[in-house]
């Protein structure tokens, strides 16, 4: 889907809908949050202990429904 090891800011400025569905799920990740520079998608899944396919399938859901 996305390389991983990217920081949030580029994963968010390559795919905007991302960005959005973070956002939606209550993460501070938009284009012109700082922190964004400095994690990866990777970090997030470890720091906030997610399952990354679950996590991934519900932003595939999200971005079908907005097809």
């Amino acid at each position: 889907m996305f390389d991983s090891t990217k920081t949030m800011r580029e994963i968010a400025t390559e795919d905007p809908l991302f960005a959005e569905f973070l956002v939606s799920k209550g993460f501070p990740f938009t284009v012109d949050n700082p922190i964004t520079e400095l994690v990866t998608f990777d970090d997030v899944v470890n720091v906030r202990q997610l399952d990354r396919d679950a996590f991934l399938a519900e932003y595939v859901e999200y971005r079908a429904a907005r097809a």
